[in-house]
């Protein structure tokens, strides 16, 4: 054990499901589960997905991607990018 917090050491990546259909994820997970991924790094390159336009903000395929690595006991490392557009809707 590396701390009582940290109980494990964490193994994964970038993770871009946007660039692809959301059929794909499933196979994603198992993949994932059969390399001994445990932590993925979203969503890196998706700002024109979550807002495509000036005053519009797109969360539901990262709210279903958020719930289906959960499902599959994967953590998310949310990019500095997601965090941003947060503190842009106030809900920081």
């Amino acid at each position: 054990m590396i701390n009582t917090k940290l109980k494990q050491i964490w193994y994964g990546g970038d993770y871009n499901p946007d660039q692809w259909p959301e059929e794909i994820w499933q196979e994603d997970m198992r993949l994932f589960k059969e390399a001994g991924i445990n932590v993925v790094t979203l969503p890196v390159f998706s700002w024109a997905k979550l807002q495509p336009s000036e005053e519009q903000f797109q969360f539901d395929w990262l709210d279903t991607l958020l719930n289906l690595i959960a499902e599959n006991g994967i953590y998310a490392c949310l990019a500095g990018l997601l965090i941003n557009q947060f503190l842009v809707l106030g809900k920081v």
